[in-house]
């Protein structure tokens, strides 16, 4: 029984503890009101039977006086009181008194009565002589019955007394059962879960500081409650300076986001809802030395009731960015090295051509074989060489000029510039190149870094397919909308990519070339440009795929990002 009582919960011990005190309380009252009910009724009970001798012996008074008036009413108060104490629940020795021998009570009040009614009537001396001959047995019978009521009467009281004890005995030993199996646990189970709360909130505080991240929270009020010591390192302020001051100036958040930063706050204070709650953000920090720096901050809350509490974990990624610039350079300068070879790919035939076209016209000259037509005619053929050079250099220039600018630019244009930039190189080493597309669909972003990701994953087949010493060499690029995503599938027949190198193709300076040959970057800046830059993603697969009723197999990189 204790085991069961054991397991259950606080709030089922509570109400079971709670629900036998009730019934005892309930219990108690109610032996108190039967002790009141039961005092009153016998008080009467006794009161009516003491009347009883006194009207027996007034009986034998006015019969001896002859006093009629009187005499009538006593007769009549005896009968009713005599017939009252009749009508009354009796118990085995009342009963005995009244109905059994040797007393036979009841007979004779009865007789003392109906003689005195006689007499009342009749003035008969028999009768008189009756009521004097028996007024004093009766009275003596009178005397006994209200003894017996007087003992019953107090019997009644000590057995509701015994009642009463025993409650109050059982109510003290379920309060002591209470204290024993239910608060005295619960009181050691809340000194434990306090000490584990403050345990874990020392541990809380300690994770806080210690953390290499800034933690700023904040409450209702805008009141800044933590501000850690990375947080004193990364905004140069100290606790002391910013506890309990307001989060809505520009100490920390630079002037371009305090009106936005102010109403979303105020916003989630109302609502209780963070609109950007566990999104990862890339701001600016403002230093208490007045300079800006870049920071990557993400948002938690907590409420309680009507308590809200909006958490900021910020990290300062100035040395991440420093780095970030680094590696898209070195990812630049190792394209730009792709395309140098490009360009003299592109530029040896039309150089070719037009060193052929002026020494041959220089001979037919020297020689008086050539006419006026024939010579403009050559330079026509010169000069449309050189725009084919100049146009070349206008496709790697959009490369080479660092633009970031956001824009709405067309997929189109820069599938065509890319194959335009990696045309004579694919050519030179038997690369076909292909390109599916429904129609010309446009993207938001920089142009010439959406550029760079396609140069890279091109340029990374066209190793492949030396690496490999592939045959048949075919690159598909394939352009599908799915009415708010762009998918540009980049697809070539290199044979896939083996499972061991998976995962690491998109690590930083992973490379399957020598390193002479490769950096080891180009993938995983093209995966930071999309991710970063464009909020989309980039991954592998190998797959088959269709070219000119022919099939294929290799690796397809599968570019997802929003349509403009």
């Amino acid at each position: 029984m204790l085991k069961y009582f054991s397991s259950l919960s606080f709030t089922n011990k509570y109400i079971i503890a709670l629900s036998i005190i009730a019934f005892l309380s309930f219990s108690a009252f109610f032996n108190l009101t039967k002790i009141i009910s039961s005092q009153s009724n016998d008080g009467e009970i006794i009161n009516i039977s003491g009347k009883q001798r006194m009207l027996s012996q007034r009986i034998a008074l006015f019969a001896l006086e002859n006093n009629k008036v009187e005499l009538k009413q006593t007769i009549d108060f005896m009968k009713r009181s005599h017939k009252k104490l009749l009508a009354i629940k009796m118990s085995d020795r009342v009963k005995k008194v009244y109905f059994f021998n040797p007393i036979f009570l009841d007979k004779k009040v009865q007789n003392y009565i109906k003689n005195a009614e006689i007499l009342l009537n009749s003035s008969n001396g028999d009768s008189l002589q009756y009521i004097l001959e028996n007024s004093q047995s009766i009275l003596k019978d009178l005397d006994l019955i209200v003894s017996v009521y007087q003992d019953e009467a107090e019997q009644k009281i000590e057995n509701i007394h015994k009642i009463e004890l025993a409650l109050l005995i059982l109510t003290i030993l379920i309060l002591i059962f209470e204290a024993i199996f239910i608060f005295r646990p619960i009181d050691k189970s809340e000194k434990r879960k306090t000490k584990e709360l403050v345990s874990e909130k020392e541990y809380s505080d300690i994770i806080t500081q210690i953390n290499t991240n800034a933690i700023i929270a904040v409450n209702n009020d805008f009141e800044i409650l933590t501000f850690n010591k990375s947080a004193e390192e990364i905004f140069g302020y100290t606790a002391q300076e910013m506890l309990f001051t307001k989060l809505t100036d520009d100490k920390i958040i630079p002037s371009k986001y305090l009106m936005q930063h102010n109403t979303g706050l105020a916003s989630f204070m109302k609502s209780g809802k963070l609109k950007n709650k566990d999104v990862v953000f890339e701001l600016e920090g403002h230093h208490k030395n007045g300079h800006l720096f870049p920071i990557r901050i993400s948002f938690g809350v907590k409420i309680e009731q009507n308590r809200k509490i909006v958490v900021a974990n910020i990290q300062d990624i100035t040395q991440e960015k420093e780095k970030d610039t680094l590696i898209i350079q070195q990812s630049r300068y190792a394209a730009m090295g792709e395309m140098i070879g490009n360009i003299a790919h592109q530029w040896r035939q039309p150089l070719s051509s037009i060193s052929t076209i002026a020494t041959g016209t220089k001979l037919r000259y020297k020689n008086n074989m050539i006419d006026d037509e024939e010579l403009i005619e050559t330079f026509d053929k010169i000069k449309l060489h050189t725009k084919y050079l100049s146009n070349t250099i206008d496709d790697f220039k959009d490369f080479f000029i660092d633009n970031k600018e956001m824009k709405i630019f067309s997929i189109k244009e820069v599938i065509d510039k890319s194959i335009s930039l990696t045309e004579a190189i694919f050519i030179s080493n038997n690369i076909s190149l292909h390109v599916e597309m429904d129609e010309d669909l446009k993207a938001s972003g920089s142009s010439s870094e959406l550029s760079q990701v396609f140069l890279n994953i091109l340029y990374n087949a066209k190793d492949i397919f030396l690496e490999k010493n592939i045959d048949e060499r075919a690159v598909l690029i394939e352009v599908k909308t799915d009415e708010k995503e762009l998918l540009i599938c980049i697809k070539d027949s290199a044979g896939g990519i083996s499972e061991d190198i998976k995962l690491k193709i998109f690590e930083p300076y992973f490379t399957t070339k020598h390193k002479s040959q490769g950096t080891g970057i180009g993938l995983f800046m093209s995966k930071k440009i999309i991710e970063q830059h464009y909020g989309g993603t980039l991954q592998s697969t190998n797959e088959e795929f269709s070219l000119n009723g022919k099939k294929y197999f290799g690796a397809s990189f599968n570019i997802r990002i929003k349509l403009a």
